[in-house]
């Protein structure tokens, strides 16, 4: 008789003890269970891996992840591991995350550009974006492209005291691998220049045609070949001369300058169009600034309207754009301050594989340091 209830307490025992550790199995396993991995992009890709408890502990320090994470920590847990292992866990976590999901290094410096950029995901549709989401789009990808090249072509109509005066605008770029080269040339009765930048990083180079006007022949025109104006930063070139030849466009462009746009539209070829106006005053602070130093105007120009026409394919990759501008200028003339209305109109052709740097290496190469 004795025996029966030492029989019954121990079978008691053993089955308190299964249900204790049946309990804490299951409450870890599902706190593990309600946590993954999220990733999001702003602009940028970031990668950010969830940090609760759950999900921290489905990695061993080993770095193999047990099939059944909950049992495995329940394990860990009675075993002793200090309170630290969670946290050290989702560093790792986070670090090989990141690692994996991150781009392939290009081997040579993305442009960094002023205004707002976003890289295109799967999903997108250019037909259901606003326009400044198109834009950033369209700005992340030529950020990103290896090799393209820009020609521009414009008139700007001043008219003043009765006299209509033109003026001429050439515009070329050529892009490589992070060096880009631009000239600038501007001709009129009123107004003569022209210039060959380079930018490469956060520097810019620049200098002036060795030639006069009658020698001006788009690239390949004669440069100046000794030392070059020099801006070690992006904020030095800025106050003098706008953005870097890198942007979009003059215009710093993001969601709160491109205040108005139009509906995108699907051309019959299957690309794309889109017309943003960007904030007359906060778009254009850069622009002005290289057109008075430029021009050699006595104020910075003010702006009555901008309307930019982009033309893009379905990845978002420009092909055409078209400029309209309506602005203010004074410039002195002999001795007096001359006020002029002016009305540019500028159309500009990308085309890619074909961009030709080779006078950064002959030239500009030996001032980059």
């Amino acid at each position: 008789m004795k025996k029966r209830p030492i029989a019954l307490l121990l079978l008691v025992a053993s089955l308190l003890i299964l249900l204790a550790s049946c309990d804490v199995a299951d409450g870890i396993g599902n706190a593990g269970s309600a946590t993954g991995t999220h990733a999001e992009t702003a602009g940028e890709n970031v990668a950010d891996v969830g940090t609760e408890t759950g999900n921290d502990a489905d990695e061993t320090g080993s770095g193999t992840t047990p099939s059944t994470p909950g049992q495995t920590t329940a394990a860990t847990t009675k075993a002793g591991t200090p309170a630290t292992t969670a946290a050290t866990t989702a560093a790792t976590t986070r670090a090989t995350t990141a690692a994996t999901t991150a781009k392939p290094d290009p081997g040579y410096e993305i442009p960094q550009m002023q205004s707002a950029v976003k890289e295109p995901k799967a999903g997108d549709d250019p037909m259901k974006l606003s326009g400044i989401e198109n834009v950033m789009r369209i700005a992340y990808v030529l950020q990103h492209a290896e090799n393209y090249s820009v020609d521009g072509t414009g008139t700007v109509n001043a008219k003043s005291v009765g006299v209509n005066t033109k003026q001429d605008v050439k515009v070329y770029k050529d892009y490589s691998r992070g060096v880009m080269l631009q000239i600038d040339i501007t001709t009129s009765s009123m107004v003569n220049s022209a210039a060959q930048t380079c930018y490469v990083g956060n520097k810019a180079m620049r200098r002036e045609a060795s030639g006069g006007e009658k020698t001006w022949n788009g690239r390949k025109t004669a440069w100046k070949t000794g030392t070059p104006s020099t801006f070690k930063s992006l904020s030095d070139y800025r106050s003098s001369y706008g953005l870097f030849g890198y942007e979009l466009t003059n215009y710093l462009l993001n969601e709160s300058t491109v205040t108005e746009c139009s509906a995108v539209t699907k051309n019959s070829d299957g690309t794309y169009t889109q017309t943003i106006k960007p904030d007359k005053s906060k778009a254009s602070a850069d622009c002005v600034k290289k057109m008075k130093t430029v021009g050699g105007l006595n104020s910075t120009p003010t702006f009555s309207s901008i309307a930019i026409k982009l033309t893009f394919d379905r990845n978002w990759k420009i092909l055409s754009m078209h400029v309209d501008e309506t602005y203010e200028a004074v410039k002195k003339v002999t001795l007096f301050p001359v006020t002029a209305n002016c009305t540019a109109s500028t159309d500009y052709t990308y085309t890619y594989g074909n961009a030709d740097v080779s006078d950064y290496n002959s030239f500009f190469a030996q001032y980059a340091k």
